[in-house]
């Protein structure tokens, strides 16, 4: 391995240090746009347990956390979990697709695409009391790349995670899952693999969505706007996310 490569992969394993199993999102937009892009069939979240009735979304909330969140569970013995702090939104048990509230979080175009075949929401009151263990999820890297390009491309995200630089001379690390299978060496060993690009130029700064063109080029969206059904066939997006903290919620 070349001495700039393990340069690159200290870099990253720099901004997973003491992570564990929790990724806190920014706000409850970013959470719901992650829970509908996770209803996509084939979609990584899909891949990694999150699922079930297409037709019924659940957003579970913990009254004692004050946070949504979505447990997912790995092949491992401990789960991934996804949340952010919030009072709750609704005290409703169900929401239907058109009602009022969802327009507080997302545009019209959003929530005509991302609704889609989808009928109600059930806002489950549950405490995951697994979180409460002291787990550590072992990040380990699959693929580096080199240009934003090449991962989208090779990879075709639906799911982009970003950890934005707090210092202006460090890139932005961007990520995803890999769910390529790995036996664990040890039968505690819990491993979680990512693929990553070191992002220099900060190009997803203040980004929610990339979209790649069909010569391959991308576009960098704040939101949606009007998309023709001509640009769903020749065109793909990817939801960037990016991360407020790898703090556990407690």
């Amino acid at each position: 391995m070349s001495e700039a490569l393990v340069d690159k992969i200290k870099i990253v394993n720099e901004y997973f240090n003491g992570f564990t199993n929790f990724l806190e999102l920014e706000d409850f937009r970013s959470f719901l746009l992650l829970t509908l892009t996770s209803q996509v069939p084939m979609n990584i979240m899909a891949q990694l347990g999150l699922g079930g009735n297409k037709d019924v979304i659940n957003i579970p909330y913990s009254p004692d956390y004050k946070m949504y969140y979505q447990k997912i569970n790995l092949m491992s013995s401990s789960s991934l979990i996804i949340y952010t702090k919030s009072d709750p939104i609704t005290e409703e048990f169900i929401l239907e697709k058109n009602d009022e509230i969802f327009k507080k979080f997302l545009s019209l175009n959003e929530i005509d695409l991302a609704f889609r075949g989808k009928e109600k929401f059930l806002f489950p009151k549950i405490s995951d009391c697994s979180v409460l263990e002291d787990t550590e999820l072992n990040i380990k890297i699959d693929d580096f790349f080199y240009n934003l390009e090449s991962f989208i491309s090779y990879t075709q995200p639906n799911v982009l995670f970003v950890i934005d630089a707090e210092d202006s001379s460090k890139p932005d690390l961007i990520f995803t899952f890999n769910l390529t299978p790995q036996l664990p060496k040890k039968l505690d060993e819990n491993v979680l693999q990512v693929d990553v690009y070191l992002d220099n130029d900060r190009k997803t700064r203040d980004v929610n969505f990339l979209k790649r063109e069909a010569d391959y080029s991308l576009t960098y969206l704040k939101n949606i706007k009007e998309i023709s059904h001509a640009e769903l066939y020749t065109s793909s997006f990817s939801l960037v996310l990016h991360i407020k903290s790898l703090n556990k919620p407690i």
